[in-house]
């Protein structure tokens, strides 16, 4: 059996940055409490806690002098509540998250509605609608949105979305948007935020189910890049979203000769090896 993995995969470099950024400061400082875990990987957050970062739910939760924000990022709001209280900020936030955070604030101050194409309960999601203020709105379909139901003024609209999101959805829904809203609108803005190095692991992902017989996906089963490379195998080939290698099972395997691996962008290094000894095992 011959294992093959995608030609990108695993750690992006943004939480690879987070982690560096969490290790340093926990050399120098000690303890460090992060708001939410820092990326949606169970191992990854097992391997933190070793290291004295743990992660807790709310910023009222905070009890160590230094508090971190994940990858994913927060609300200005967030930020400030944590430094009225005087505590020691490390702010790990995604490079490709804070531009986008950055540009919900400008679009909101420039007078737009923003629609944000994304998970409404999804903490990276929370944080953007925290920048665009009163003026934003998330969904995953346009038929979800309540724009008249929040008075919110269609005659200014941007479209942006989360950053894992795969770029043909984002492009469908913006498209359907603009369809519903050239009535009433007079300008419609549409920017692309998407992380670059989500959408390459996808490609990479797809490139590589149409050639094995089996498509393993590792990663945290709350991770929403995770699983829309789950989501973009299986509709090519048997494809199964693992965690660990506790997970495998031989019967997957029988009669194939070629297994494909990718991951997700906050699976561990570990994880993938762990994998792939696992599979030689069998």
């Amino acid at each position: 059996m011959e294992t093959c993995r995608a030609r990108e995969l695993g750690l992006c470099y943004g939480v690879r940055r987070a982690l560096d950024m969490l290790k340093e400061t926990s050399a120098l400082h000690g303890p460090i409490e992060t708001l939410g875990p820092v990326a949606h990987n169970t191992i990854l957050v097992e391997e933190l806690t070793s290291l004295n970062v743990k992660a807790v739910n709310a910023p009222q939760a905070v009890t160590a002098s230094v508090v971190a924000i994940s990858a994913h990022g927060v609300s200005p709001e967030t930020t400030d509540e944590l430094r009225e209280r005087g505590l020691t900020i490390v702010d790990t936030t995604c490079p490709t998250v804070a531009r986008a955070q950055q540009i919900a604030r400008v679009l909101s101050d420039e007078g737009f509605t923003i629609v944000i194409f994304g998970d409404a309960n999804h903490t990276e999601v929370k944080g953007l609608l925290g920048w665009a203020g009163p003026r934003g709105i998330a969904a995953l379909a346009t038929g979800d949105l309540q724009i008249d139901g929040r008075n919110l003024d269609i005659r200014k609209v941007a479209v942006i979305s989360q950053t894992t999101q795969r770029i043909a959805q984002f492009a469908s829904f913006a498209q359907e948007l603009c369809g519903t809203l050239l009535d009433g609108a007079e300008e419609v803005r549409i920017i692309n935020t998407l992380c670059t190095a989500t959408q390459r692991r996808l490609e990479a992902a797809a490139e590589l189910a149409q050639d094995v017989d089996v498509m393993l996906v590792v990663g945290g089963k709350h991770s929403a890049n995770t699983r829309r490379l789950a989501e973009t195998c299986d509709a090519l080939i048997t494809t199964y979203h693992i965690e660990s290698a506790k997970e495998l099972d031989k019967a997957w395997f029988e009669g194939k000769s070629r297994i494909g691996i990718t991951a997700g962008a906050s699976t561990p290094d570990s994880s993938i090896e762990d994998v792939e000894r696992a599979l030689q095992a069998l």
